[in-house]
């Protein structure tokens, strides 16, 4: 009997051992991570901010820019309605006349129904003779800033 009992303790375990050597084997194994890390979400999320700002930046550029050629033109079509004034007058307006002759024209028909406005809601202002034109005359925008006479202003000049 106690060949029997050596047999059936022996038989134990082995079996015993393969139990723990098979739970060892499922720990080990860890399935493949699902999802992503905080760290990853936050290095996504910055780079995301990084890229929003460097397209806000070169959006607001183009904005700028854009206002500034809007003036320009802008500038160029008022010098335009000045130059009509001109052939139908014989003359230029004085600077104390300004602009708003060709609105309200002593006589004749209006050049223009309005005078436009700058894209900053400035008016344009008219100097003859013009100080980049000095044959002529000047349309100027008084540019982002509202001063006049600073590098940012914009007018019928190249």
């Amino acid at each position: 009997m106690n060949v029997r009992i050596r047999e059936l303790v022996k038989e134990l375990l082995v079996h015993t051992v393969n139990l723990n050597t098979d739970r060892n084997r499922r720990r080990r194994r860890r399935r493949p991570a699902r999802g992503m890390s905080l760290l990853e979400i936050m290095v996504v999320i910055t780079l995301i901010g990084l890229v929003t700002a460097a397209i806000g930046v070169a959006v607001m550029n183009q904005l700028g820019k854009g206002q500034s050629d809007t003036a320009r033109n802008q500038a160029y079509e008022v010098a335009k309605s000045l130059e009509l004034y001109k052939l139908n007058t014989g003359r230029y307006p004085t600077t104390s006349e300004g602009l708003a002759v060709l609105a309200n024209p002593p006589k004749g028909k209006p050049l223009m129904e309005a005078l436009p406005k700058d894209p900053w809601g400035n008016d344009y202002v008219f100097t003859i003779p013009g100080q980049k034109n000095p044959n002529k005359f000047d349309v100027r925008s008084k540019g982002p800033d509202g001063q006049e006479g600073t590098e940012d202003d914009v007018g019928n000049w190249a």
